[in-house]
């Protein structure tokens, strides 16, 4: 049986140029030569890389019956090209967040005219079976391929194969192209996490080269399953169902895998500035896994500390600054200016806002097209990957999730009740609460499917709203700093100070007035002990 792990990587049209996330001289001169450098050229100049034989076209068909097949993670695929036709049988596993494991079940050749339903007789019973329960099988999507492989042999001998694919989807009169690069290598149960390195390490020097980036499902894949063409839209936060995990190892793993679809629902909708929802559902997701990080403290080891967690920072900051200035134009702004009875004063204020709100979403845009940007995402991904085959750590390998939970959601409901009055306290101090409040927030999300329904229902909305609340003040704060560093009349100054410290002294009554309904929130679930 072939079994073989898979890392796909897209690589965009050169549209997004990378220079600003660079800087200027040589720096900027190879992220130009990176955007620029067609993707044969640059695995060819990968070293130890050797061509394999090269399909200029291949059509694959597959085949389903009323996505029965499917939703059994198995693919029946009719691959043709000039000189054969075959059928092949795949199962299909997701490893890990961006590494999916296919397994071949059955292969066979096929005559010009053979049908599909009778190649498969010589299949797996299992399969067989599987079929006989779904009914006929009918074809699906078509796609045609240009197609150029290679091979590159790691140092440490471990083959990765290298497949490039144009092709086109059309869709309601619409032709979307989409150009992809997938790297797979040979999965061995004793030799896994050599294979994962290898799968990353040429990942690396692929995204070094040229601009390609990781991604959760590749183009081949959405159209398979018909939403390929269809518009992106911005990826929320999903429910995490730890219903039957019972160890705060699992549950880590779990968190981690809603995790990456919240990111990576996003990362490319950022990156063609397509709406500011992308931007802000991205940052949601950054601030997730940093709270995610806080309660599990004791996952952090020497690859998350030295690979991923300095760029998280980096990137925070490009999408904070970006977010910001989205909220301050859409929101802060013009109710600011709706509040002066000569609102019409504002509008070269707006204007000038909105050009600075572009230039942060620029950044931002740069950002995630900057080589930078894919050494990080690939480095989350190898560090997730890790996670299934490691042990937990000493601190928690005893507890149940019900007692981890439990603690850590404690933890922060104390501190956040323990608080001085709202009121009371200056911008940084309330800040300082409500990112408190944040983080008790995302645990009560994360840990939501073994709270208690009057948890569900009560505390959690509460916290929710009181730091939305607080969220308005810090975001009326943030408006006045953004005023104060661009040229606007003395008079609009003294107007915003004023608004300002009462939207302030109002979201702060409000907030305190949340925080002392808010009840203690209970687990129910997670394997009582």
């Amino acid at each position: 049986m072939v079994r073989v792990l898979e890392v796909v990587l897209s690589v965009p049209q050169p549209t997004v140029c990378d220079r600003a996330a660079h800087g200027p001289g040589g720096h900027q001169r190879v992220a130009e030569e990176r955007m620029a450098r067609a993707p044969g050229e640059a695995v060819a100049g990968l070293p130890h890389v050797v061509p394999a034989p090269r399909v200029a076209r291949q059509t694959t068909t597959w085949f389903d019956s009323n996505g029965t097949l499917a939703q059994a993670g198995l693919q029946v695929r009719l691959n043709a090209t000039a000189d054969e036709r075959r059928i092949e049988v795949w199962r299909r596993t997701q490893y890990s967040p961006g590494v999916t494991l296919h397994e071949m079940l059955y292969e066979a050749t096929l005559e010009a005219d053979a049908l599909v339903s009778t190649s498969l007789n010589g299949a797996p019973d299992a399969f067989k079976e599987t079929l006989s329960r779904a009914g006929d099988l009918l074809p699906g999507v078509t796609l045609s391929h240009d197609r150029e492989c290679w091979q590159r042999v790691t140092p440490e001998g471990i083959a990765v194969g290298i497949t490039f694919d144009r092709f086109a989807i059309e869709q309601e009169d619409e032709v979307s192209a989409h150009r992809q690069l997938r790297l797979t290598t040979p999965y061995l149960e004793d030799a896994v996490s050599a294979a994962l390195a290898a799968l990353f390490a040429v990942a690396n020097e692929l995204v070094a080269a040229l601009a390609a980036f990781p991604e959760l499902h590749g183009a081949s894949d959405r159209a398979r399953e018909g939403d390929a063409a269809a518009e992106p839209v911005p990826a929320r936060a999903a429910p995490i169902d730890l219903s039957g995990v019972s160890t705060p190892h699992g549950a880590f793993i779990a968190i981690c895998n809603n995790l990456a679809d919240h990111w990576f629902g996003n990362d490319a909708g950022v990156r063609d500035a397509l709406s500011p929802e992308f931007v802000h559902q991205m940052r949601v997701a950054q601030r997730r896994l940093k709270t995610a990080m806080r309660i599990f403290p004791h996952w952090r080891d020497d690859a998350w500390t030295s690979r991923v967690a300095p760029d998280l920072k980096w990137l925070g900051s490009m999408l904070g600054e970006a977010r910001d200035r989205d909220v301050f134009v859409d929101s802060t702004l013009p109710t600011l200016a709706a509040a002066d009875a000569q609102s019409a004063r504002w509008n070269p204020t707006r204007e000038d806002a909105h050009a600075r709100r572009l230039e942060a979403r620029g950044r931002a845009q740069v950002a995630l097209g900057s080589a930078r940007y894919a050494h990080l995402a690939l480095a989350w991904l190898e560090w997730l990957s890790a996670l299934p085959c490691r042990e937990p750590p000493a601190k928690a390998a005893d507890t149940s999730l019900r007692r981890y939970a439990n603690k850590h959601i404690r933890k922060y409901y104390e501190r956040l009740v323990s608080a001085p009055k709202l009121t009371t306290l200056d911008d940084h101090a309330r800040h300082e609460e409500r990112i408190q409040a944040k983080y008790l927030r995302y645990a009560l999300e994360f840990f939501d499917s073994i709270v208690s329904p009057k948890t569900r229902n009560e505390s959690a909305k509460t916290v929710s709203r009181m730091q939305s609340v607080l969220g308005d003040g810090n975001d009326a704060a943030v408006a006045l700093r953004e005023l104060e560093q661009m040229d606007v009349e003395p008079y609009q100054l003294g107007f915003a100070r004023g608004w300002c410290e009462a939207s302030k002294r109002y979201t702060a009554q409000e907030g305190e007035r949340l925080l002392r309904t808010l009840r203690a929130p209970k687990i129910t679930g997670g394997d009582a002990d």
